[in-house]
């Protein structure tokens, strides 16, 4: 279990691994990130980050992998149900895509990326 000292520690990382990509430094992000969970690996928020940054660099296995390690961590946690729909999605599980950004609307039903994800898959 993590310190008080290696959660500020953590958060900060995480933000970070924010920070980096937002100006499109994915490699960069995930390096961060996962200094982030070195420190604290009970983070959701820092599994989810960790899933969206393998995903941008096309890494959707292990993306897919961490965006359920998030909902291992919090089943609620809407943006995770739409990141394993992101990459369900390109891995051509479209069923299961479905699905899963189904979840994320039952769970936040005005989370626009997750409306815009499932008009897509919904066109496949």
């Amino acid at each position: 279990m993590a310190t008080e000292e290696q959660k500020k520690q953590a958060r900060f990382w995480l933000e970070y691994s924010q920070q980096l990509s937002a100006t499109i430094r994915y490699t960069e992000a995930l390096a961060a990130v996962e200094r982030s969970l070195a420190l604290d690996d009970s983070s959701t928020a820092a599994w989810y980050a960790r899933g969206t940054y393998l995903a941008m660099l096309a890494r959707y296995d292990e993306a897919l992998a961490a965006f359920e390690h998030a909902l291992a961590l919090d089943e609620q946690f809407a943006p995770a149900w739409d990141g394993m729909a992101w990459a369900l999605g390109i891995l051509g599980r479209r069923d299961e895509a479905l699905a899963a950004v189904n979840r994320a609307l039952e769970l936040d039903p005005e989370y626009f990326d997750a409306m815009k994800r499932k008009e897509r898959l919904e066109r496949l």
